[in-house]
């Protein structure tokens, strides 16, 4: 059973000028599948019009959307609240700075408690559990700090562990690697693919490198000036593209100097 289904997808400013065209995709349980292209492409904009993030002055023109065969968006308009959630690009900018690690975990707790009837005991055990998930050694000492405190691969784990502390059916990882050095970034990328291999859930994942997108995608959707290029299997699309976009991409990130 496919898991999140988009068809028809297209994205448009207030002034009607259009960022995405008519894109569809298709995510299956326990499958990563990738988004990519070059600044402008409209990676961005479709990962957050699926979770009703859009700025202001941009909304969803048309299309359809389902979660586990449940519609959230029909011809542009939402329907229901996604079992989604999202790791953005900057995890500094995206915690509260004002606030330490664990004031924003229990926050968290205690709404998903409301929603779900959990109780108030047990909260501090459960963000604590929550760092350990995500790789986190010494959680009572990070729930402690605030997010300046910590490295940006630190503050990665934890917009991870917040992430998957709603057990959503769908993570949204949106540009997760940006910013960390080579060890930290394949360390992140690992944990995102033993967080799908654990959980059984489907991880859309936005990305302009190439190259991370080989080491994590099963699929990749190829995106330019809005249009969905081309969308297949990676090993198909980086040994045999069917679009000249691509081929140039491709051609682009061979091109570039290796990290030393």
């Amino acid at each position: 059973m496919t898991l999140l289904s988009v068809e028809g997808l297209s994205i448009r400013t207030a002034d009607g000028h259009t960022l995405v065209r008519d894109f569809a995709l298709d995510v299956n349980p326990g499958e990563i599948v990738g988004i990519v292209g070059e600044s402008g492409s409209g990676k961005t904009m479709t990962a957050l019009s699926l979770l009703g993030l859009l700025p202001a002055g941009v909304s969803v023109a048309c299309g359809d959307a389902s979660l586990s065969g449940r519609p959230f968006l029909r011809d542009g308009r939402v329907c229901e609240r996604p079992n989604a959630t999202m790791i953005f690009q900057n995890p500094t900018a995206a915690l509260n700075p004002t606030m330490k690690i664990e004031a924003q975990l229990i926050r968290l707790l205690t709404f998903l408690g409301k929603r779900r009837g959990t109780g108030r005991r047990g909260r501090r055990a459960r963000a604590e559990a929550l760092l350990e998930s995500v790789g986190i050694h010494e959680p009572r000492a990070v729930l402690r700090r605030y997010p300046h405190q910590l490295s940006g691969g630190m503050n990665q784990r934890v917009m991870v562990a917040m992430a998957v502390a709603a057990e959503p059916s769908l993570l949204i990882a949106d540009e997760p690697t940006t910013g960390l050095d080579v060890t930290v970034q394949a360390q992140i990328l690992e944990l995102i693919r033993s967080t799908v291999a654990s959980r059984g859930i489907g991880v859309l994942f936005v990305s302009h490198d190439m190259g991370v997108i080989a080491q994590t995608c099963r699929r990749v959707a190829v995106m330019y000036h809005g249009e969905l290029r081309e969308f297949a299997d990676v090993d198909d699309v980086f040994h045999a593209p069917r679009d000249a976009y691509t081929e140039e991409l491709l051609a682009s990130t061979l091109e570039q100097p290796s990290e030393r």
